[in-house]
């Protein structure tokens, strides 16, 4: 399975679909889920649609620029289903806290396929598609496409599997608030707190001091005079961990970026190289000695 999903949701949405289709067909979607091939997008309910950029082939006859309608249908749960589903996660005060603040947690899953019900497709009878390219095999690489775009979306905003599956979102959250659990908990959340569905999706970047509890403004002196510094205290520290939740709210393809690939993938990988490519303590002393006789 590609690597291109970065949350649960996503990564367990394309492992669902593998488990029933062609893992080397859907692979070959990856390249066809960036802006440059994905003209058209759009989600109605549990309805997905699209149209791709294809390949001209002289081999084949195809001189113009193809473009390829995609439909994609995830089936409807019952609402009878729901109901029971939604009693059964009212009765968990972890699922409901979670739900609360916004988050899904991952065995809300295992929860619902007892109730029984299941946000993700279990078998092909669960999920329909069907492409206007001349390919017959399903999926073919326009509707692998689609499901890679779907994916990403669900990284973002795992709630969208509900809707995808015939719950509105805003019934989900007005039967948790209901519930037992969920009045207990609401009447501890402070009233100028943003509505749980405007937290969706909010990255939640820890706060840091804009000054080092530590920091000498002496150091900062000396620097400047030239005096050598002492040791980095921070030398035996372990590096910071890298983040790219800042980013994550534009998600995979912002419509500045034009590329093929993830753009969450790209800079994380881009952080990972920059965090392994500072300086360590050594070749810090090193650079500054340096800098000091260049300025002499």
């Amino acid at each position: 399975m590609a690597n291109r999903s970065k949350t649960w949701w996503g990564r367990e949405f394309l492992a669902a679909l593998e488990r029933f289709m062609d893992s080397g067909r859907l692979a070959r979607g990856r390249s066809y889920s960036g802006p440059r091939r994905i003209v058209s997008f759009a989600i109605t309910g549990n309805r997905v649609t699209a149209t791709l950029e294809g390949n001209v082939n002289h081999y084949f006859g195809v001189y113009e620029t193809p473009y390829y309608k995609v439909e994609v249908t995830l089936t409807r749960i019952a609402q009878k289903h729901w109901k029971a589903a939604l009693e059964r996660l009212g009765d968990n005060a972890n699922w409901v806290a979670h739900l609360i603040l916004g988050e899904m947690p991952p065995t809300i899953e295992r929860a619902l396929t007892e109730a029984p019900v299941g946000l993700l497709p279990a078998s092909g009878t669960e999920i329909r598609s069907s492409c206007s390219c001349p390919d017959w095999a399903n999926p073919c690489k326009h509707v692998a496409g689609v499901y890679y775009r779907v994916a990403g979306m669900i990284d973002y905003d795992p709630f969208l599997l509900f809707e995808l599956r015939g719950l509105d979102r805003k019934r989900l959250f007005e039967a948790v608030r209901k519930s037992e659990f969920g009045a207990a908990l609401g009447s501890e959340v402070s009233p100028s707190e943003p509505d749980l569905a405007d937290t969706l999706g909010e990255a939640r970047i820890p706060v840091v001091d804009s000054v080092p509890p530590d920091f000498d403004p002496g150091e900062q002196r000396d620097f400047w005079l030239g005096k050598p510094l002492p040791r980095d205290p921070a030398a035996g520290r372990p590096p910071p961990p890298v983040s790219v939740l800042p980013m994550r709210r534009a998600g995979d393809y912002p419509e500045f970026w034009q590329s093929d690939g993830s753009f969450l993938e790209a800079m994380g990988d881009a952080y990972e190289r920059i965090a392994k490519s500072l300086p360590t303590p050594r070749n810090r002393d090193l650079d500054l000695q340096l800098f000091n006789r260049q300025g002499k």
